[in-house]
């Protein structure tokens, strides 16, 4: 009988939008925590939820290709992102390509910027389904961090360079 070991191996192809749907959710999972830390007025508590939203692109991208906890870097640098609060899909791409050595800054700027821009056409096509019931904010919110995260998982999946 062969002794069966698990063995925790980085995967070079994985599927971009595995990548997406981890990230995806992990950033779902933090933007809710925000919303629901926000709606119960503890301001210490939403801001480091909001951190959070940074961490959970790159999250989804070590867990998919298998290497989760294997570079802190990336993860510091996306919280570090999140500091300056509505701009932080901005400060996001620099901290995080400059703390990884497998993504390029501009490609991660340009991953977060398309992100950003379809986050802000579900954010917008939920208002026009919703109507003028303030009740969706949250619901919105949620869904535009949670495709900025999933689309910032998948390019960081599918752009990334070989480290020498």
């Amino acid at each position: 009988m062969i002794p069966l070991t698990a063995v925790s191996v980085s995967n070079r192809e994985t599927n971009p939008w595995l990548a997406s749907v981890y990230a995806g959710v992990l950033t779902a999972i933090a933007a809710f925590a925000t919303i629901l830390l926000f709606r119960a007025e503890i301001p210490v508590l939403y801001i480091l939820a909001f951190l959070l939203i940074g961490a959970g692109p790159v999250l989804g991208y070590q867990i998919a290709t298998g290497q989760l906890g294997s570079n802190w870097k990336p993860l510091i640098g996306g919280i570090l992102g999140f500091i300056l609060l509505i701009l932080g899909f901005i400060l996001w791409p620099i901290l995080v390509g400059a703390l990884s050595k497998e993504h390029a800054i501009g490609k991660l700027f340009l991953g977060s910027l398309i992100g950003i821009i379809l986050g802000i056409v579900v954010f917008l096509i939920v208002a026009s389904a919703m109507g003028q019931d303030p009740a969706w904010l949250g619901y919105g919110f949620t869904l535009l961090w949670a495709v900025w995260g999933g689309s910032c998982g998948a390019i960081m999946t599918a752009w990334r360079q070989p480290v020498p």
